[in-house]
């Protein structure tokens, strides 16, 4: 199930799926279901800015929502900073899996080094350096 705050937006991507064999399955809803639609979401993904500095007290998803978020379900956040963000905190809160972004970054960060270099990354002293180098 995708969720989206632009219905525009939330059409496209809809449309960029018709006739692949992903998109047989697709299911789009707009925002306002997604109260709605929370207990049967196994994975709950922020791709929004929301949540980073300076708001780093906002959430992309009301805490009534998060609060329908089954035990187990993951949720995942593509900001790394502030670690947790307030999504993952309360996702967190209602017994979920909570991931933050800072793996994204640093695989993102070894595969173009890799590409650039020819050479094996050091994935493990990137990640401890990129934690260092953040505070974390």
């Amino acid at each position: 199930m995708w969720w989206g705050r632009s219905p525009q937006k939330l059409a496209a991507f809809e449309r960029s799926w018709v006739g692949s064999a992903l998109g047989k399955n697709l299911q789009v809803h707009p925002w306002e279901a997604l109260g709605e639609l929370m207990p049967g979401a196994g994975l709950v993904v922020n791709t929004t800015p929301v949540g980073m500095s300076p708001n780093i007290e906002t959430s992309p998803v009301d805490r009534g929502v998060m609060g329908k978020m089954q035990v187990g379900a993951i949720a995942y956040d593509l900001i790394y900073v502030p670690n947790p963000t307030r999504f993952l905190r309360e996702a967190a809160e209602q017994g979920a899996i909570a991931l933050d972004g800072l793996e994204m970054l640093v695989q993102q960060g070894a595969a173009a080094l890799n590409i650039w270099t020819d050479r094996e990354v050091p994935v493990g002293v990137m990640r401890e350096t990129l934690k260092i180098h953040l505070g974390l």
